[in-house]
């Protein structure tokens, strides 16, 4: 089964509305797994299946937004889990800075552990960077590669939600750019949904293209809550 959502933009909205349209396509997944495994046979269905990666901006710039963004990260957690039918979840954290700072990437690989990687969410704090792009290349393509996915042959609802503030270098050369990193998501089946915090001009046409190439959402948090 192949499931296609077509791209939406998205304008800012109050807190809970945008959160509530972000996990839209989860949502959607959810019940149409569901509506199809109960045609397919007539024992009980198996429950959903659902893998989400949060890639988070943790650099200086985003020091009056992260916490704001960190809650709205498990705000959006929570609602899967919650979903009905019960998905079967399984998570994954990426943080990403620049290159020079104490870290580029941090990749707290995908888990059942939920408990795990909210543990790991609320130590992440804001430092680094200085100049206006980061190394979201970097980030997403270790997202999307180095993840331990499931086989894209199992009927697994697969996304990832980048949350920062910045656009990319694009001037690293070793850097596998952004638009190659969507289709290999697509290719692995991986919805690439996108959460712009704060209001960096520059920022805004890229996390929409990501979004459109990976049949992704695009919303704004501009004040990151």
């Amino acid at each position: 089964m192949n499931l296609v959502f077509d791209s939406i933009e998205l304008i800012p909205f109050p807190p809970r509305t945008m959160k509530r349209l972000l996990i839209l396509s989860v949502v959607l997944l959810v019940a149409v797994v569901s509506v199809n495994d109960s045609n397919a046979q007539s024992e009980p269905s198996e429950k959903p299946q659902v893998e989400v990666v949060f890639v988070l901006d943790s650099t200086g710039s985003m020091g009056g937004l992260i916490e704001g963004a960190k809650q709205k990260i498990w705000d959006i957690a929570s609602e899967i889990i919650l979903q009905k039918p019960t998905p079967e979840v399984r998570m994954g954290l990426l943080t990403y800075r620049d290159r020079g700072d104490e870290y580029v990437t941090k990749m707290f690989d995908i888990t059942d552990d939920l408990d795990a990687i909210y543990g790991h969410l609320q130590t992440i704090q804001a430092g680094g960077g200085g100049d206006t792009p980061e190394s979201v290349n970097q980030a997403l393509d270790e997202a999307v590669s180095k993840m331990e996915w499931s086989p894209k042959e199992r009927e697994v609802y697969r996304v990832i939600f980048l949350v920062g503030d910045a656009p990319p270098h694009m001037d690293y050369q070793d850097d596998v750019k952004y638009p190659e990193t969507c289709q290999k998501a697509a290719e692995k089946g991986i919805i690439i949904n996108t959460i712009q915090c704060g209001n960096i001009p520059s920022c805004t046409p890229i996390w929409m293209e990501i979004a459109q190439k990976s049949k992704g959402i695009t919303a704004f948090a501009p004040q990151g809550l």
